[in-house]
């Protein structure tokens, strides 16, 4: 598979192209299409609803074969455009998403905040709702690439707007092997290193956050280690046993850690 329109993704090495409706993405820093895979998933198994479903694809390039993933394109071509919640924020305030909300300290300010000013923008009712989502998501599945720019909106022509769906779980489960969380690296270290994104550096700071003021859904997950074990099965000839491994390890401990989530 060929294709054209490269771009990158925000931690600078994942590849990715579109083609007849579908992205593919290859792996750059490790096993991000690992990461795709087993989240979307197993996203099938919860309250979500409105997510992006990934599945492997070996992609070939420049004489070059790589694991990657793709997924059908959710835009309407001759209508939606994407925009991030940075986007809006340079467009109708003239400033950084980022900058912006470091006039509060608190992270539920923050994120109230934000809420308030997409609704405002967008005319979307109850994106804290969908905020909320995304960050349970994030959480669970320890999700570091949640910047501004991996939020979004989708403008239609007729310049209204409407709810996106979740998308972007590449850089989940510890992925990025050739940076900042190589296979060596026990767990315990990775957990001490990663950082959450946008509005605070603490998963469980963001999501109580949340939880606190977007009351409306309670997002629920019914999925087992048993579904996780069938996905992971049909990557045994493609990953590292070690790989395979420390995701099992993660999703363990995540699950116990978020069980009332299962609840």
């Amino acid at each position: 598979m060929r294709t054209q329109a490269d771009r990158t993704s925000s931690k600078g090495n994942q590849n990715k192209w579109h083609r007849n409706g579908i992205w593919y993405k290859a792996d750059g820093l490790g096993y991000e299409a690992l990461a795709e895979i087993l989240v979307s998933g197993l996203l099938q198994k919860t309250n979500i609803g409105y997510f992006v479903k990934y599945e492997y694809a070996r992609i070939e390039r420049d004489g070059m074969v790589f694991h990657g993933c793709r997924s059908a394109d959710f835009m309407r071509p001759d209508d939606d455009k994407l925009v991030s919640v940075e986007r809006l924020f340079q467009t109708f305030e003239g400033e950084s998403a980022a900058k912006a909300i470091l006039k509060y300290e608190e992270t539920e300010d923050r994120i109230r905040y934000v809420v308030e000013k997409v609704e405002q923008f967008t005319g979307i009712r109850q994106f804290g709702d969908c905020l909320r989502k995304i960050l349970t998501i994030d959480a669970l599945f320890m999700n570091e690439d949640r910047h501004f720019h991996n939020l979004a909106v989708i403008r239609r022509q007729d310049g209204t707007y409407r709810e996106c769906p979740v998308f972007d779980q590449g850089a989940a489960l510890f992925s990025d092997v050739k940076g900042d969380y190589p296979l060596d690296l026990n767990l315990e270290a990775c957990y001490k290193k990663i950082q959450a994104k946008p509005f605070a550096a603490d998963f469980d700071r963001q999501l109580d956050a949340c939880e606190a003021l977007y009351r409306n859904i309670r997002v629920r997950m019914w999925f087992t280690m048993k579904d996780v074990e069938q996905i992971l099965q049909n990557f045994q000839e493609i990953y590292k046993e070690q790989v395979l491994e420390r995701v099992r390890e993660v999703m363990r401990m995540q699950m116990r850690k978020y069980e009332y989530l299962f609840l």
